[in-house]
């Protein structure tokens, strides 16, 4: 786990975090109740403007690791990117409460008053930022941001000023510049599929019908597809000789009267779970439970990878491969 974790880390410092949040994935199918994986998600989803997949993620690693500062920081924070301010700033301000010299939180908080074009309130939280660390680059680049966009700010008439207060705070406008980003962000770019399934749900969860997605990136992930699918027919079929391989082992050691063929029949056939019985019996001669076991196993994945009649010729793992293309799609 601490390798997934890592390696996530380190696609996410070299600006791969789209890759980072395919990594964090796999690796929380291993552990899924890990807070730091939800957190991690969530950060590698709001780098590249996942935020409503990233909240998903933050409320998650909320849940499973409540009154953690870290976590409410960054819930806090990507509900302001949605425009959520309220709620955003109620947990920025929580997390303040839970880790009073997190200099990040102060800032968080003040550049979602700059944000909207609130300075004297941003200002203020700014200096407490400061206050708790005055050398730190990160909170001065910001103090720099900040500084001129109150400058470009004030360039503007009264009346221009409160127009562009109302747009900031329109939610259909907020919308339209998210989908604007999202779209501009992934354009010309090759998509794995699981990271254009992602670009998709954002883009569905933002109240977009159209496609973020180009025709020549759909026709692409198609493509990826239908090679995962073929890849994975191969796995089977290769699967299914290394089982005829053992089969033929296991039934010359004991001298059996009986085929790979005469075992192949009996599951093409199959009525009922007697018929599984059959093929154990061909080889059950007293042994061990060590060797029982082995037989079990062998004759449990023929019975998943042989074809069925009552599947039209298909085997259960087939049967799965169509049933996950079904849902990809």
């Amino acid at each position: 786990m601490e390798n997934k974790i890592k390696e996530a880390d380190n696609l996410i410092r070299q600006g791969k975090s789209s890759l980072a949040v395919i990594v964090i994935k796999s690796a929380l199918k291993k552990a899924p109740e890990y807070p730091y994986l939800h957190y991690l998600l969530g950060i590698a989803r709001m780098k590249c403007l996942r935020f409503f997949l990233a909240k998903r993620a933050f409320e998650k690693a909320n849940h499973l690791l409540p009154n953690n500062a870290e976590n409410l920081r960054s819930l806090g924070w990507v509900k302001v990117m949605l425009g959520q301010l309220d709620e955003g700033r109620k947990d920025l301000r929580e997390a303040i409460s839970l880790d009073l010299v997190n200099s990040l939180a102060y800032m968080d908080l003040a550049m979602s008053y700059f944000h909207y074009f609130d300075f004297k309130e941003g200002k203020q939280w700014l200096e407490r930022a400061l206050s708790l660390a005055p050398e730190d680059q990160f909170l001065l680049d910001n103090a720099k941001i900040a500084k001129k966009l109150e400058k470009e700010f004030l360039k503007y008439s009264d009346k221009e000023r409160q127009k562009m207060k109302r747009e900031k705070s329109n939610q259909e406008f907020q919308k339209f510049l998210r989908i604007s980003a999202l779209q501009y962000y992934y354009a010309g770019k090759a998509l794995a599929q699981d990271e254009a399934e992602e670009v998709r749900e954002e883009a569905r969860l933002n109240g977009s019908d159209a496609s973020v997605l180009t025709s020549e990136q759909e026709t692409e992930i198609a493509s990826i597809r239908k090679l995962n699918k073929i890849s994975q027919k191969k796995e089977i079929i290769k699967k299914r000789e290394e089982i005829e391989g053992e089969f033929l082992r296991l039934l010359k050691k004991i001298s059996s009267p009986f085929s790979v063929e005469h075992i192949k029949d009996i599951i093409y056939y199959e009525k009922d779970n007697d018929d599984l019985t059959k093929i154990i019996s061909i080889f059950d001669r007293g042994g061990d439970v060590k060797e029982l076991d082995q037989i079990l196993e062998i004759v449990n994945d023929a019975w998943n990878y042989f074809p069925h009649k009552s599947l039209d010729g298909l085997c259960p793992m087939d049967k799965i491969l169509e049933y996950k293309d079904r849902h990809k799609k």
